[in-house]
């Protein structure tokens, strides 16, 4: 099992995904599919920098998953940036090697895409900042409370000069993020998927932007349990169609994760 999990960990898929309608002709992003099922899946939901509910959520997954064979996968849902107090440092966990015992696989989210974009300086930095990249920046030593003179000119200076020394193992850690993840029963994603459209055709823009469609769908079920975060929510959210496990760690809410297993779901909270 670990060896066609490896394999298919490193050969992206060719899904034939839409480009964003916001950019078109941006390239499509990788996919991820694996043939068969884990024995443990961990969906764990958005991190946005806070370092110490990951570890402390980890070590529960751990614990949780220590006494069970076969292979074991934690999936981070994306959005590891922003708005909480850590991103750099949740950035370099996530580099670093899982768990002894765990895989990992680490999504794109809307807000991990759009760090790079601002360091690629194709998004507005003021926009940038009110979307989580003050705290962001200020995870990498760049304090913008005392700017002075020219606002305008002094963020162009910081997006130039943080654009040069955010460590190159972040940037290629962001650039190679997939958009999904597949396995036979679910579908795992940062934000959803368009309800009318095959999961295999969904949009790079949907799977990490959209909210209401998916959200307030009520029809026919998609062809696999959609795992998601994106959309904040006091506890998890667990329907017939899709799994919702953002429950607002960067505002205080807690850190939580789906456990997948054959014998069902289980929600584990920090």
């Amino acid at each position: 099992m670990v060896n066609w999990f490896s394999k298919r960990l490193l050969a992206l898929s060719n899904g034939r995904a839409k480009p964003s309608r916001s950019e078109p002709g941006r390239e499509p992003l990788p996919r991820l599919a694996l043939p068969g099922e884990p024995t443990l899946i961990y969906a764990i939901g958005d991190v946005h920098g806070c370092l110490d509910k990951l570890q402390q959520l980890e070590k529960r997954i751990v614990a949780d998953g220590k006494r069970t064979p076969g292979l074991k996968l934690i999936v981070m849902l994306g959005d590891y940036v922003d708005r909480g107090p850590n991103s750099a440092g949740v950035l370099d966990h996530l580099i670093a090697p899982p768990p002894e015992g765990f895989r990992r696989v680490c999504l794109r989210g809307n807000h991990d895409d759009m760090l790079l974009r601002f360091v690629e300086g194709s998004v507005d930095p003021e926009w940038w900042l009110e979307f989580g990249g003050t705290e962001t920046l200020f995870s990498y030593g760049y304090d913008l409370q005392h700017l002075a003179g020219n606002r305008r000119r002094a963020l162009s200076d910081i997006m130039l000069r943080f654009a040069q020394e955010i460590p190159h193992s972040h940037l290629a850690f962001l650039k190679r993020l997939p958009v999904v993840l597949s396995t036979p029963r679910y579908f795992f994603c940062h934000a959803g998927a368009r309800p009318g459209v095959p999961l295999e055709a969904q949009s790079d823009e949907d799977l990490m932007w959209v909210r209401g469609p998916f959200l307030e769908h009520d029809g026919p079920p998609f062809e696999r349990t959609v795992i998601h975060g994106h959309t904040p929510t006091k506890l998890p959210f667990l329907s017939r169609y899709r799994i919702g496990v953002d429950t607002n760690a960067c505002r205080g809410g807690k850190l939580s994760v789906a456990r997948l297993a054959s014998e069902g779901v289980k929600v584990l909270s920090v």
